[in-house]
């Protein structure tokens, strides 16, 4: 899977940083939105650094970094927490100093420790929610929504109209958007953000917060508040039940939030949208020559992060990067349909090889972009994300039972939890569930002070018949050894169309695995024992 490579990147080769907190989204002297990163070296202890705010739908809080490179399959900190809050406004916002030292310790780093968290307390625990990660999971799925959530009316301009006929939502999008995100998905997310009164006035909340701490602070020069940075906040409306699926840290009776994994519990406003994109053409197929132009870049490509860039290009057809989704689940699941007026003419004949213009089949090649907003002659090519997965109510993540079993298995087991939810790889049926999001794999770091071992547990929502992993390394095994035998076995896994490998698993010499079967009638109770019983 292609991955992003941070540049500039402040820490010396090959030391390890961990994304520890997100600092304040600020203006640099350009007028560009960046926003505050700390992170965390043994060597350095904390160093704040600052990267585009297009960023952020790229950045999770416990992401291990080296060379600026995210570690894809390295498990982060922190284990699963599955928990319902009555209603949004029933949190209280503080700020992260009140947060337990043994949670997070910010070093009397204002910058960081005034940032703002909501706090939930359910079932005897104190869940604390950092503001800029609910709106992260709830808004920024992309580059482009990041940018128009920090400006005025910025949601108007990515609807050309919307209007109800009958029972049917019409829902236009603007040519801002990219047509590689004008996807079903992308539809039922945007239409809920504009179309639902409460969603879109806490939408709204988030600039409109900002601006106004910026005109507190300076009323005859806001912007210069805003060049120094704004701690995000939002009104929280009577919206509920809301349930999460999260990861995080626990001390005492304190859960820190890391990362929203799933957040359901919402009433989509329509049950059907019919929705247009200047991109959406009929398409009309003729018996001609196709033309294939060869162009530098590759669709599999890594890229690196332009960080000097002042804007990116204006470029509809920029390239998309995958990063782990936040699964977005609806109490009902609308039907998206759309509408084709104008007529895209294609060929079916032979190919035919031509050596200039834009577009076509690519051939290898690194590529330098950047995450900053988008104008009409920016200097480096754009790239946006794809983070958000909506699902049906009826479909969970099909990882819920292996979260509570984890949980279980902490309480009877004195051990160190990490845990890292990933997505299988690509190209085959098997990568797909039925609704047509993509499978998810749950990769979980067992340490204790003898041993560390790992878990690997792939989403079953529709029961697939698939043994658990346990992996005990062999001869202290570099963590680089272990992450490319997962990437081999996940690999296999998809080739053989959701079964495990057995020639991979007999590749893998560095690992002790073993396999343990799901049985339909085992309660979480009896599927971690057995899963205890093996780990001894």
């Amino acid at each position: 899977m292609a991955a992003l490579t941070l540049r500039s990147w402040p820490f010396p080769e090959n030391h390890e940083a961990e994304l520890v907190w997100f600092g304040s989204p600020f203006m640099d002297y350009k007028g560009n939105w960046r926003i505050r990163l700390a992170f965390k070296t043994l060597a350095e202890g904390i160093k704040v650094v600052s990267y585009p705010w297009g960023t952020i739908p790229y950045l999770r809080i416990g992401q291990i970094y080296s060379n600026g490179a995210y570690d894809q399959i390295r498990p982060m900190n922190g284990s699963a927490f599955h928990f319902t809050i009555d209603a949004f406004n029933q949190g209280t916002v503080t700020n992260g100093f009140k947060l337990p030292k043994r949670l997070i310790d910010f070093g009397k780093n204002p910058e960081l420790g005034l940032q703002n968290i909501i706090q939930y307390q359910t079932n005897g625990l104190t869940y604390c929610i950092p503001v800029i990660e609910l709106i992260r999971a709830l808004f920024i799925n992309s580059r482009y929504l990041a940018y128009y959530l920090l400006q005025p009316h910025g949601l108007d301009l990515l609807i050309d109209n919307s209007y109800w006929q009958g029972e049917t939502l019409h829902f236009d999008l603007s040519n801002r958007v990219p047509a590689k995100l004008a996807t079903d998905s992308n539809v039922r997310h945007l239409s809920w953000i504009y179309s639902d009164p409460m969603i879109r006035s806490l939408w709204d909340s988030v600039y409109q917060n900002m601006f106004g701490q910026a005109v507190k602070s300076s009323p005859y020069n806001p912007t210069a508040t805003l060049k120094k940075g704004v701690p995000l906040n939002i009104d929280l409306p009577p919206l509920g039940p809301i349930e999460m699926h999260t990861r995080g840290v626990q001390f005492i009776d304190y859960v820190l939030v890391k990362e929203i994994i799933a957040i359901g519990g919402f009433q989509h406003p329509s049950n059907e949208i019919l929705f247009w994109h200047p991109s959406k053409k009929r398409r009309e197929w003729s018996s001609g020559d196709k033309t294939i132009r060869m162009i530098p870049g590759s669709k599999n490509t890594d890229f690196v992060l332009n960080d000097q860039s002042d804007n990116a290009k204006e470029d509809s057809n920029q390239d998309i990067l995958e990063t782990s989704p936040t699964i977005m689940r609806f109490a009902n699941y609308p039907v998206v349909e759309t509408r084709r007026s104008s007529v895209r003419h294609s060929n079916t004949g032979n190919e035919v090889i031509v050596s200039t213009g834009r577009g076509g089949k690519h051939a290898a090649a690194s590529k330098e972009v950047s995450t900053q907003d988008s104008v009409v002659g920016g200097d480096t090519p754009p790239i946006d994300f794809q983070t958000l997965e909506t699902i049906p109510a009826s479909e969970a993540i099909g990882l819920e039972p292996f979260f509570q079993m984890i949980e279980m298995l902490k309480k009877t087991v004195s051990v160190n939890v990490r845990m890292s939810v990933v997505r299988v790889p690509p190209g085959r049926r098997f990568s797909v569930c039925i609704d047509g999001s993509r499978r998810t794999c749950a990769i979980v770091q067992l340490t204790n002070r003898a041993s560390t071992s790992y878990i690997v547990e792939v989403a079953r929502p529709d029961n697939w018949s698939i043994s658990t992993l346990i992996l005990r390394p062999m001869n202290q095994s570099s963590f680089k050894v272990i992450e490319r035998n997962i990437k081999q076995l996940l690999d296999g896994l998809v080739q053989k169309g959701g079964h495990w490998d057995q020639y991979v698993l007999n590749r893998c010499r560095d690992l002790n695995i073993e396999k343990v079967k799901h049985y339909q009638n085992d309660s979480v109770k009896e599927w971690a024992n057995r899963l205890i019983s093996k780990l001894h």
